[in-house]
């Protein structure tokens, strides 16, 4: 699946080794639809991170890749703002895209509410630029500038669109929701097994 060329590096997990010792192999696509402030979107993405499913060994085994489709959703009033620094890092340092979305999801629900005590939106944004920092290293004015922009021609509402208009259109409205090769499967849930997960994959790839 094509993608936004700023998230080409970020958002699409690739199977290294098979591309490397076989360059025509065909790769199939795995795409999770996820908000950042859902639970259950923290329990297979957790569950999925943990049990190796990101890793190139078992991307390479299954000639697969899986793309992370951001989907955040209004009645999370954190939702928007936490997206949009996973995707500042995604830009501006897209290798720890995956790590640190793990650690978003963990913090949106331990620690970030939707009222978070009554903080306003630009008080958030330091929030979350220093979170970043602390996580991932990259400089916090970098992000803060990235958070706090409203310029329609820039790089945050733009890139928050894109991943708006893109799961609209394929019609993935709830999170999480997996798709293969361009599929909605249904029978991937944020409670499947690995083992579960692993056959569907195969059932739809083969």
């Amino acid at each position: 699946m094509s993608i936004k060329s700023a998230f080409a590096k970020s958002h699409i997990l690739k199977p290294n080794s098979l591309i490397k010792s076989n360059p025509d192999a065909p790769i199939n696509t795995v795409e999770l639809y996820l908000d950042y402030a859902c639970p259950f979107c923290l329990k297979i993405f957790s569950r999925w991170f943990e049990g190796g499913l990101f890793e190139d060994k078992f991307l390479s085994q299954h000639n697969i890749q899986i793309r992370f489709n951001n989907v955040p959703q209004p009645w999370h009033l954190r939702s928007i703002p936490i997206h949009n620094v996973g995707l500042a890092v995604a830009r501006y340092q897209p290798e720890s895209f995956w790590d640190y979305s793990l650690q978003l999801f963990k913090d949106a629900k331990e620690t970030w509410d939707d009222n978070l005590n009554g903080s306003t939106p630009e008080e958030f944004n330091k929030i979350l630029a220093t979170h970043a920092n602390k996580y991932t290293g990259i400089n916090q004015d970098l992000v803060l500038a990235y958070l706090n922009d409203k310029d329609e021609g820039k790089a945050r509402i733009p890139d928050l669109k894109y991943f708006v208009r893109y799961h609209r259109t394929v019609g993935a409205h709830v999170t999480p929701t997996v798709a293969i090769n361009g599929i909605i499967v249904n029978n991937i849930e944020s409670g499947t097994d690995l083992d579960t997960v692993v056959e569907i994959i195969k059932q739809q790839t083969s």
